[in-house]
């Protein structure tokens, strides 16, 4: 498997697990053909097959023989539902524990990313980022979000910071919708502009600034009232 293969694999992969992280593909759906989706990322067949593989690996997806790939039933709840269940369950003090969790992988990922940048994972970010800027609703800003701090993670190269940083987003996620209404969307684009320039730029350290800069006002909100009951 050439490097240019490897990626386009893990990009697929990371792709499809969005979609199913944030309610695209629901437990049971049928993904489209290889044939079909090698065509919609403009790859492989081969590639598509490594992508949906290590997706299966995951218990994300189910291969049936002559039938299809499906999303999995049981093993998507023990993997999106279960974690988002807790961190609505475990208290006030331990979300806020959760989301420093966050802040610490963010922050380093945030350097990492700069220092170790491509083209390719920055035009991820630049997607996400363009994304955010032209959203119309709440929503659209909140799925923009998630794509821009995962887009950071998949530029760090680091498969294990890509996936503790799905895992932390599918258990705040519910968070993060009540959240980002009650920033400034202005001063968050801003935020997000600087973040996104400095990883560009490579520069680690005010790059991994502006991530604990925004995390901490995104912290400042989890303190009011409104979370009191989580």
């Amino acid at each position: 498997m050439s490097g240019s293969n490897g990626k386009s694999y893990q990009k697929i992969a990371a792709e499809i697990e969005r979609l199913i992280l944030e309610g695209y593909l629901n437990p049971g759906d049928k993904l489209p053909s290889m044939k079909e989706l090698a065509k919609q990322f403009g790859v492989s067949r081969p590639t598509v097959r490594e992508a949906l593989s290590s997706l299966q690996a995951k218990q994300l997806l189910e291969l049936r023989q002559g039938d299809g790939t499906f999303v999995c039933e049981a093993k998507l709840d023990r993997h999106l539902y279960a974690p988002l269940q807790a961190a609505l369950l475990i208290g006030r003090g331990d979300l806020k524990s959760l989301h420093e969790v966050r802040t610490i992988l963010e922050v380093g990922a945030s350097r990492w990313a700069a220092l170790n940048r491509t083209g390719e994972a920055y035009e991820e970010i630049a997607a996400a980022l363009m994304e955010m800027e032209w959203a119309v609703t709440d929503m659209d800003i909140v799925n923009a979000d998630i794509r821009f701090h995962q887009a950071i993670a998949n530029a760090t190269g680091n498969t294990v910071i890509q996936n503790l940083m799905n895992t932390l987003t599918a258990a705040l996620l519910d968070v993060i919708r009540v959240t980002l209404p009650q920033l400034s969307y202005r001063e968050v684009a801003e935020y997000y502009r600087e973040w996104a320039t400095a990883i560009r730029e490579g520069h680690p350290e005010q790059a991994s600034r502006m991530a604990e800069k925004y995390l901490q006002k995104f912290a400042e909100v989890i303190e009011k009232p409104i979370f009191s009951g989580l």
